[in-house]
């Protein structure tokens, strides 16, 4: 033992850990699709749990203030924890209900509407591709649109075509989309019990920690557990905010320019901007295309203001929210979008880059300072043997 200890002191220890960890990670991602489907299946199991655990985990704020705002008067801490569930449920629901008011007739009528003119869409569609065709024949260039403009032309009939040659497929993509909002409907059950077993839950994992960690390291662990909450709170509250925010002014713009769709575009672009990096791209996109259709005015528009307002929000919005960065390089944003999304679709891409800021504290706050000790040690104990080594960029 001793003598594999005085190896890993030496100098090349450190570069055969470092090539070792990169043949791994290798490995891992060239087999992504095997070790992201195994993921996939353990998640599909445990999905309503930890949605549960998260829905529990973001009330308890609202849980707590109930409890110790309103109703500290309760002589009995249990009843009054009790209460401050039911209010807390009671709000969320009324909430829903709210929301769901306010956008559900918007977004029937815009569809509806969208539905309604689909075949003056269509025209306006053939009129601006025979344009482009025609603006590219005067500079001799040829354009073959044979094969779009029929298509074009009767889609709506083909929409119902293909609508009938595929039930199979629909009825199976309904099973899932209702076997997801059974899953989130048992997530949201899980919580409110995870809610109401608050006090016994949290007393057990501290009994456990407290019998596992000495007093020094339970104080540290304590201290780190707080720098976790502080960051996803603040991450999952600010980006709500934000895509609310978003949301109420691009349906403010619509309505004072009079755009169709207000609310279907209002919120498909506040919805969008929830999903970090690609999320405002697209709900514009969605927005433009909508636009387009009726009238391409409308669409450069609402083009030039939500460009505006996606810049605002990037430079002045985002940065007073958030107060900073959350310690993550931007060229890693991306990486864990994609890896988020690929094991857990569209949790993961929402729950990624608080996940990886608290990845970047955990290895801050535990790791580094001991590669650093280590790496000293080894330099003070070599200053004559080799180059100094460093893990400082």
């Amino acid at each position: 033992m001793k003598k594999f200890e005085h190896y890993l002191e030496k100098p090349w220890a450190a570069y055969a850990f470092g090539t070792c960890s990169a043949v791994v990670l290798y490995l891992l991602l060239s087999n992504l699709s095997l070790f992201g489907g195994w993921i996939s299946s353990v998640w599909k199991l445990l999905s309503p749990v930890v949605l549960g655990v998260i829905v529990a985990y973001l009330l308890n704020p609202i849980s707590d203030f109930f409890e110790f705002k309103v109703l500290k008067k309760m002589k009995k801490p249990g009843t009054a924890h009790l209460w401050s569930v039911i209010l807390t449920v009671v709000c969320f629901v009324m909430f829903l209900a709210v929301l769901l008011v306010a956008l559900i007739p918007s977004l029937v009528q815009s569809v509806t509407k969208l539905i309604s003119n689909w075949n003056s869409y269509t025209a306006k569609l053939m009129q601006l591709l025979d344009k482009i065709v025609a603006f590219a024949a005067e500079r001799n260039i040829r354009i073959d649109l044979t094969s779009v403009t029929p298509w074009i032309d009767n889609s709506m009939s083909k929409l119902v075509d293909l609508l009938k040659n595929n039930v199979n497929t629909i009825l199976g993509t309904l099973s899932s989309v209702g076997s997801s909002v059974s899953n989130v409907a048992i997530g949201l059950l899980f919580g409110v019990c995870f809610l109401v077993a608050e006090k016994t839950l949290v007393g057990f994992l501290t009994n456990i920690r407290a019998a596992i960690f000495k007093k020094e390291r339970l104080e540290r662990n304590n201290q780190l557990w707080r720098r976790f909450h502080s960051v996803f709170i603040r991450y999952v509250g600010c980006t709500l905010l934000d895509a609310l925010i978003i949301g109420v002014g691009t349906f403010i713009f619509a309505l004072i320019m009079r755009l169709p769709y207000a609310g279907l575009i209002a919120v498909v672009v506040g919805l969008t901007n929830i999903i970090p990096t690609f999320g405002p791209m697209i709900g514009s996109a969605i927005g433009i295309f909508f636009l387009i259709l009726d009238k391409p005015l409308n669409a450069l528009w609402f083009f030039i203001f939500i460009c505006i307002w996606q810049s605002v929000d990037g430079m002045i919005i985002k940065p007073r929210l958030f107060k900073g960065s959350l310690g993550i390089p931007a060229v890693w944003t991306l990486v864990l979008i994609i890896l988020g999304g690929k094991v857990a679709g569209m949790l993961g891409i929402l729950l990624a880059i608080p996940i990886g800021a608290i990845l970047v504290i955990l290895y801050k706050e535990t790791v580094e300072p001991k590669l650093k000790n280590h790496i000293q040690r080894i330099n003070s104990e070599n200053a004559d043997e080799a180059p100094q080594i460093s893990i400082d960029p």
